[in-house]
């Protein structure tokens, strides 16, 4: 019998590279503190995290840092200083401290409450899981569809209490490789606009969402519609002045002062 080739996964390959930087950035900001953290590790990247550990060995010793893969046996390639250890399912664990969580399928509540707790899943698109997220205390979320050329998507969640670390999400969700027919879309926008994977991402369904706001709530700042556009979309706080540019330039809003660069006590409106 001839040798079934496997297929390569774009959504998998995206999901590794967004779990990859999120996790490095993370593992910094932990070994900084006297508390440790602890990972999850629910899905498939057993191995890809324990490289990353293995990229700060040299500051292990003397930290608690611990990885915890759920339902398999931990991979080869352990770093020392590191502690491991497999759990048979979610359920069992209960984590005190920081946690970073990589998830897939279903997950109970009480895992993710924790000031210090994170998460980044992986879901079925149209199942939002930022309520229950938030109803659990991570409160800055964002949901994005991985969308394939021929349609097929899957939706990363990150959840977090900090929205400084929302900040660094989002700096790493828009700096990885642009992985072949893998485009973004934010699932709460209506006109289900594909936006290709860039550092400097096209901007118009951010436009809309921010003149949107406007309509609703009537004039803001741009620090708040920053704000607003860090915890409600897909984008990245500073992307904000970019859209906003182009909304005044196109006639969409009005802006006080009128000259000047966008600064953060700018108030706009819609026209």
């Amino acid at each position: 019998m001839a040798e079934r080739v496997r297929r390569p996964d774009p959504h998998g390959s995206v999901e590794r590279d967004v779990l990859v930087r999120y996790l490095d950035a993370w593992t910094a900001t932990v070994l900084r503190s006297q508390r440790g953290g602890t990972y999850v590790e629910c899905g498939d990247f057993a191995a890809d995290a324990l490289r990353v550990f293995g990229e700060f060995a040299d500051r292990l010793a003397g930290h608690r840092l611990e990885a915890v893969f759920v339902g398999r046996v931990a991979p080869d390639g352990t770093p020392p200083g590191l502690v491991v250890r497999s759990v048979a399912e979610l359920g069992a664990l209960d984590v005190a401290g920081p946690m970073l969580a990589h998830l897939s399928g279903p997950w109970p509540p009480s895992l993710v409450r924790g000031k210090a707790h994170e998460v980044l899943l992986v879901a079925e698109p149209g199942s939002d899981h930022r309520d229950r997220l938030r109803a659990a205390g991570l409160g800055c979320a964002v949901a994005v569809d991985l969308v394939a050329e021929d349609g097929a998507a899957r939706t990363l969640v990150f959840a977090t209490a900090d929205s400084r670390h929302l900040a660094t999400f989002k700096t790493e969700l828009w700096a990885v490789d642009e992985f072949a027919g893998i485009r973004y879309r934010d699932p709460y926008d209506a006109e289900r606009t594909l936006v290709d994977i860039s550092l400097t991402p096209q901007l118009l369904p951010l436009r809309r969402a921010l003149l949107a706001e406007l309509a609703r709530r009537g004039p803001r700042t741009v620090a708040e519609l920053q704000r607003f556009t860090l915890l409600e979309t897909i984008y990245r706080a500073e992307d904000a002045v970019g859209a906003l540019t182009a909304a005044v330039a196109a006639g969409q809003a009005t802006r006080e002062p009128e000259k000047g660069r966008l600064g953060s006590h700018t108030v706009l409106v819609v026209s």
